[in-house]
């Protein structure tokens, strides 16, 4: 676990690996902002305020509003994350959530794992102008697989995804059978009517608008992200021939695999409490 950009970069030079705790949905805060003041202390340093539903900190883009973006607990969350150098991520906000939090912030905002949504048109996606207002701010998107089709979720889909919610907790040869399952159910009906073209194309479009300084990359791997071609993070190579092949140098293409997050972290002071 790494705490600072510092210690992810010194450790890249020993050769392993690196990973900051994140927080997906801030909900079991319940009302008392103040317990991210433990989560920090306890090696925390990016959370969203929302997933798939409402709760009272802020809506969310896949439920009916009922804040019009923050509450007014949501906006004192945001001062708070910002007090505490914790980078705030906006995937799975509303549009108005998502604008609210720009606006307040004192420090760039990330998206963990969203996608363009002029790729596929569904709320969880963000739109060009949205991103163009998130990279003049500094902020970055990373992209995802997910949500570049409308989701094909039968009942046996649907059986397996709720396993994945428990991943963490099985040992490595259930882990390994979930995964066969899932494969081998590929076989006969895919989750999403997308591949890694429809995904590379929603990719490049994305640094287009935003430029390699505002995009990187989170596919979203335990939700359902694999797709056709992308199946999981063994095919990440594969993204960065494609960029090279569309005349992204090394120093753009290191930006978007790890620079542009560690920038972000280090504009919020690097994981220092204020």
């Amino acid at each position: 676990t790494a705490l600072t950009a510092a210690d992810a970069r010194r450790l890249n030079q020993q050769g392993k690996l690196i990973a900051f705790k994140s927080i997906e949905n801030s909900y079991p805060l319940g009302e008392d902002i103040s317990l991210l003041a433990e989560f920090h202390a306890k090696g925390v340093r990016m959370a969203g305020p929302v997933h798939g539903k409402n709760n009272q900190f802020a809506d969310s883009s896949t439920d009916t509003p009922r804040w019009n973006g923050l509450s007014p607990l949501g906006r004192k969350w945001v001062a708070e994350m910002n007090r505490l150098g914790m980078v705030i991520d906006a995937s799975h906000s509303s549009d108005a959530t998502f604008d609210q939090m720009l606006e307040l912030s004192k420090y760039p905002i990330i998206l963990s794992h969203s996608s363009l949504r002029s790729a596929n048109d569904h709320p969880r996606n963000l739109d060009e102008g949205r991103l163009r207002a998130l990279a003049a701010k500094n902020g970055a998107m990373c992209v995802s697989t997910i949500y570049l089709s409308e989701m094909n979720m039968t009942p046996e889909r649907a059986k397996l995804f709720a396993m994945y919610e428990q991943i963490g907790t099985m040992p490595p040869a259930e882990q390994a059978d979930l995964t066969r399952r899932w494969r081998e159910l590929d076989k006969t009906e895919q989750m999403w009517n997308a591949d890694f073209e429809k995904f590379m194309a929603m990719a490049l479009r994305a640094i287009e608008i935003a430029g390699p300084d505002h995009i990187c990359f989170g596919a979203d791997w335990d939700g359902g992200g694999g797709l056709v071609g992308i199946e999981d993070i063994s095919a990440q190579p594969k993204i960065t021939a494609r960029l090279k092949a569309a005349g992204y140098s090394d120093a753009d293409i290191e930006k978007m695999w790890s620079g542009n997050v560690l920038r972000i972290l280090e504009a919020q002071g690097g994981g220092a409490v204020r």
